[in-house]
């Protein structure tokens, strides 16, 4: 002991032995400490660049009167006399009381400050090591972080400010190399507060541009010159939302004021790709200009008739036709359109990437019909067992049947009787029972006659012009003809009924080809009574029992329908023909109704019950189309003909 120690009287030693008990920690509670680094600094102000009062031994329990931020106040004692400063977190741990009182004082040999300097500097040259070689920069950032409170232990400030420079520089070094800007523009504000001076000497030399940048920020930041900073975020295309930081802000374009330069941007846009963007700002007015990228493409649907409800994966969309549909996203999906009086469409449709809106043009089939006129009856004297009906190109039509003057009848598209042959007169005397009726593109119309075993041509007032064919069932012969029909090439198809066949002729009348036999395999019949020529130039021949389709050289396509009453079934009927869009209407004769099918024989409607009142049908035989909106039946056993038309709203 020093003579100073000597001279206190009983009660100074007590006093001071109390000071060195509380500066161990084993005074009223508090928070207990243990040092866990030798010569730890304390300072006289909580912060780097506050004078060191004097360091502790490592293993030195304390007692902390308070914490303020990173920093504790402690009281400890060096030469008998109290000091009152601050200890950083990092050089002591906290402890329970009973661990403080395992160890009541320092153990180990104090190092001089000459070592304390050696082994900061030692280990601050193994971190710029792994900066340099770029192989652990979080390895090289934490273990120079852990010397960033040894230097607290240098007593020359000059020398601890400098050394502290160093260690920020190169913690913030090492964040570049992570990638990390905003935790290298931390560290090297750090440094500058630290010593401005020492540390432009120290980065001078530094040429990447990078670096440079973040130093200069750093500097303006320390020096209070950058206090805030302003964004302009733009998005292409525009009305994007935009949040900052989990906050939304507005749509873009949009000007955002931040107190850091790191932000992180979410952008949302119906359509498009999220965006998820950190920003780190480097200047105190910047723009950030972002192109969305689709997700989609708008689909625009239009249908014919207009007023069609759209749902897309069968959800309604809200809209109806025509209009666009915004940012479907791409793949597949599918689409209903719904409107009154029409079938509902189904399909599916490909969102692929492009400009523009995808197109989805539909005509809707109706499916919905009213009794619009009639012309005839049971009693009628001017039909006699009509057959067969027919259109030409400017909506007239024609009906043949079995009475016994003006066999065939022209009439103008709103049922106006116009012209009629087929009586006694000796050019046509030999029309004798007509089957069916068909009418070509230059108006030339053709009938079967299903007695006499052959086919006539007229011309379109009537002229007779040609006849082929005779009773049998060899190549140029006919057995019970009944239907025939037109293809686009002008070659006629003849329903060969009672040899259970097709034949197919040239414009001229000349066999081409013929197909089919009795039976119930493809390609073959059970007496065809009916068939038609579908806008894809197939052939469509109907029988007792189902609908077969062929092409134009009689190859099998494809078939739909059985014996029976339910949906979609057949009872011997009579008359078939398509519509433009190749939908398929069938007079379902012995059901006493009419059937509509889309082209691949999906039923459509149906309508029609026995009878004889509007509506009602007694052997329908005979049907054609004009168009979608109206249709024409011929009744055999009511002697008339009906049409019916869509709705009106």
């Amino acid at each position: 002991m020093d003579l100073r120690r000597r001279r206190l009287s009983r009660g100074g030693w007590i006093a001071a032995w109390a000071v060195f008990v509380v500066g161990l920690g084993l005074g009223s509670p508090g928070i207990k400490l243990r040092v866990i680094y030798d010569n730890a600094s304390v300072k006289a102000t909580p912060g780097i660049t506050g004078q060191n009062l004097t360091t502790v031994p490592l293993n030195t329990i304390l007692e902390a009167e308070t914490k303020q931020g990173e920093w504790y106040k402690v009281t400890v004692t060096k030469d008998t006399i109290p000091i009152t400063g601050y200890i950083h977190e990092i050089n002591v741990e906290e402890i329970t009381e009973a661990e403080a009182q395992q160890t009541l004082g320092p153990a180990g040999r104090v190092k001089s400050q000459a070592e304390i300097v050696a082994e900061i500097e030692l280990r601050m040259e193994e971190g710029k090591r792994l900066v340099r070689q770029e192989n652990d920069p979080d390895k090289a950032m934490e273990d120079l972080r852990l010397l960033i409170a040894k230097s607290f232990s240098i007593d020359d400030r000059q020398r601890q400010r400098q050394i502290a420079c160093e260690i920020y520089l190169w913690i913030g070094l090492a964040g570049i190399k992570k990638g990390d800007s905003y935790e290298a523009l931390k560290e090297f504000r750090s440094m500058i507060d630290v010593d401005s001076v020492y540390s432009r000497e120290i980065t001078k030399n530094i040429s990447d541009p990078a670096v440079s940048g973040l130093l200069d920020h750093a500097e303006k930041l320390s020096k209070g010159l950058l206090t805030e900073y302003t964004i302009q975020i733009a998005t292409t295309p525009k009305e994007a939302l935009i949040r900052i930081n989990g906050k939304p802000i507005g749509p873009s374009p949009v000007i955002h004021r931040s107190g850091t330069p790191k932000i992180y941007v979410e952008i949302e846009k119906e359509g498009y790709k999220p965006i998820k963007d950190s920003v780190f700002l480097m200047q105190a007015s910047s723009n950030k200009d972002y192109a969305l990228q689709s997700i989609g493409r708008n689909l625009a649907v239009s249908t014919v008739p207009k007023g069609a409800r759209i749902f897309v994966d069968g959800k309604e969309s809200g809209k109806q036709t025509d209009c666009e549909l915004p940012f479907l996203a791409y793949g597949s999906h599918t689409i209903q359109l719904a409107r009154e009086n029409h079938a509902v469409w189904e399909g599916p449709i490909q969102i692929t990437e492009g400009d523009g809106p995808v197109p989805l043009s539909v005509t809707l089939a109706v499916n919905t019909y009213v009794f619009s006129q009639k012309n005839g009856g049971p009693e009628s004297k001017f039909f006699k067992l009509p057959r067969a009906i027919a259109f030409d190109k400017e909506d007239n039509f024609y009906i043949a049947d079995e009475s016994s003057t003006y066999r065939i009848k022209k009439f103008d598209r709103d049922g106006g009787f116009r012209a009629s042959w087929g009586d006694a007169g000796r050019e046509t005397k030999i029309l004798n029972m007509p089957g069916g009726i068909a009418v070509d593109g230059a108006g030339n119309v053709y009938v079967t006659d299903t007695r006499e075993c052959c086919v006539l041509k007229f011309d379109k007032n009537g002229k007779f012009l040609k006849q082929w064919g005779k009773k049998g069932s060899g190549t140029n012969e006919l057995s019970g003809p009944t239907a025939v029909a037109i293809d686009a090439s002008g070659d006629i198809y003849v329903a060969d009924t009672s040899n259970n066949r097709v034949v197919k002729y040239s414009p001229e009348g000349a066999v081409k080809r013929f197909w089919g036999r009795q039976g119930t395999m493809p390609g073959e019949f059970n007496m065809p009574t009916a068939l038609t020529v579908n806008p894809k130039n197939e052939i469509l021949v109907i029988d007792r029992s189902r609908l077969q389709r062929f092409g134009s050289e009689g190859e099998p396509l494809g078939s739909w329908g059985r014996p029976g009453n339910g949906e979609g079934e057949f009872r011997a009927p009579m008359g078939v023909c398509t519509d433009p869009l190749g939908n398929v209407y069938v007079a379902d004769t012995g059901n006493n109704r009419l059937l509509k099918f889309d082209p691949n024989g999906k039923l459509i409607s149906q309508w029609g019950q026995p009878g004889t009142n509007d509506g009602q049908f007694t052997a329908p035989v005979g049907i054609a189309v004009s168009g979608q909106s109206r249709i024409l039946v011929v009744e055999r056993a009511n002697q008339r003909y009906q049409e019916f038309r869509i709705p009106e709203k």
